[in-house]
This record gives C-alpha cells, structure tokens and sequence, in this order.
C-alpha cells in the first residue's frame, strides 16, 4: 500500500474476507484494491442471486472487470452498465429468445465502494448486497447502513445484475444503480463496509431492523467492527466472525476500506 500525495490524507487500507456458510457452493465474489500513486481505492461485494444457475459465475463477472479507480458518479454508473454487459454475456440474446424459466439466467448483486482524491467517496448498489459507512469515536466506530435492500413485498430482487432487458432500445448495458456520494471536500467516514446479504442478515435477525440504520440499537456495525481496528482486513474479519458466531445461513463476504 502506498502513501497519497497529499500528507494530509491519511493513507487507506483496503480488505475482504468470505465465508461459504452452510452452502455447497460459495457464490460470493469480492475485490479490493488501493493504487500505490495518490491511495485511490475501489472495493466491491457481488453476490449470485439465490436460486438463480452460475451464480458464482455472474458474480465473478460482476467484479471481475470494474476498473481500479472510480472518480465520479458518471465512472461509477459505467462500471455498473460493463458488469451488468458481463452478465448478461454469460447466457447471450440466443437463450434470452428461448423463453427460458428465470432461474435459469445468471444474476448478481453488486456493491462498489471507490474513493479518489478528487472525487471523494462514491458508493454504488443494487440488489440486498448493502453498504455501510462508519465513523470513529471516543467508544469506536459508529456506522449505518447508507442502502436499502432492492427487495419486493415477497422477498425477490427488485434490481440487480444480468436481468434480460424489458426495453430494446434501452441496450444491454442499461442497468439501474443507486449511487451515494460525498464532494472531495466533504466529511468522509472512516470506514466503509460493504457486505452480502449472508454477512447483515444474522445482526437483522438478532437484533431487529434497526440495527442497519441505529448504531445505538445492540450490536450496530460499529460495534460489530471492533473497537482500535487497525486494518480494513482486521474489520471485516471482525464482522463476518460476528455474523458466524450469531449463525450463518448463506455465503457471508465482507469488504472494508479503512482510514487510519
């Protein structure tokens, strides 16, 4: 990892950490890097849709390709639109034609998390993969979740990854993401966690809903991530072994980005 250019910006580490759970297959996917130049970082979490053939596979698509730097809501919405063309790549329009049961199209979730110098912070989500931001205090980190689950009233995805396009004109490489971001010269939290819906769902079923957006109620993310974490890999090794103890039923990946 390598100092940025500017002394005032603390340097950033970046991590992930996943866990297969009870699953036979682990169809989470995630990716983490920080440039040695000026601490520009891209994190993301992508997970295969339950249910839904080669999961594993529209997940690694998902993250596979994004670029290593994100400075704009603009780059952010791209990445989304070239992921979402990798996915789609893996059955092709020949099968789209077939009228094929859904399941039998790969789908992905996908979190990206990116920070520049010169953009600031930028988040973008689609689908139950969520993010959250965190910001040190005197007793730890305090965070929230900063998403929304892309869910319907019967538990389905709303939005996600590899979905056949609705409308022709619109081209393959349409795809809808929510982006959250912070100028350059805005607050920035000290910590970014971006986790499968295996890793915050054991907190929700513990602890109620509040615990994505009250870091007060018991066992918020701050206090899941540990008091004095040094690294972003120490983090999120934290959460997912906090969301294990508390019992896994699917893939559990966490991805974390630190200022320290």
């Amino acid at each position: 990892m390598g100092e940025p250019e500017n002394p005032s910006e603390p340097a950033a580490s970046v991590g992930w950490v996943s866990d297969i759970g009870p699953r036979r297959v682990n169809e989470d996917r995630a990716s983490a890097v920080v440039s040695d130049d000026d601490g520009s970082w891209v994190v993301a979490v992508a997970d295969g849709l339950g249910g839904h053939t080669r999961g594993d596979e529209a997940a690694q698509a998902a993250v596979e390709g994004l670029p290593s730097r994100i400075a704009g809501a603009d780059e952010m919405a791209v990445a989304f639109g070239e992921a979402n063309e990798r996915v789609l790549a893996l059955t092709g329009p020949e099968t789209w034609q077939k009228n094929l049961p859904m399941f039998m199209f790969p789908m992905s979730t996908l979190a990206v998390a990116a920070w520049t110098p010169e953009g600031g912070l930028l988040i973008g989500w689609m689908g139950d993969t969520l993010p959250f931001v965190a910001t040190a205090g005197p007793d730890g980190l305090k965070g929230f979740c900063c998403g929304r689950p892309h869910r319907r009233p019967d538990g389905s995805i709303d939005v996600c990854l590899g979905m056949q396009p609705m409308d022709a004109e619109a081209g393959a490489g349409f795809v809808e993401v929510e982006i959250v971001g912070e100028s350059g010269e805005g607050a920035r939290p000290d910590a970014v966690i971006l986790a499968s819906d295996g890793a915050w769902e054991p907190f929700v079923y513990r602890h109620g809903a509040d615990w994505l957006s009250d870091d007060s109620a018991t066992g918020g993310i701050g206090a899941a991530c540990g008091a004095e974490a040094e690294t972003a890999d120490e983090i999120a090794g934290r959460i997912l072994a906090e969301a294990s103890s508390l019992g896994l039923n699917d893939n559990a990946t966490i991805a974390a980005a630190l200022w320290r």
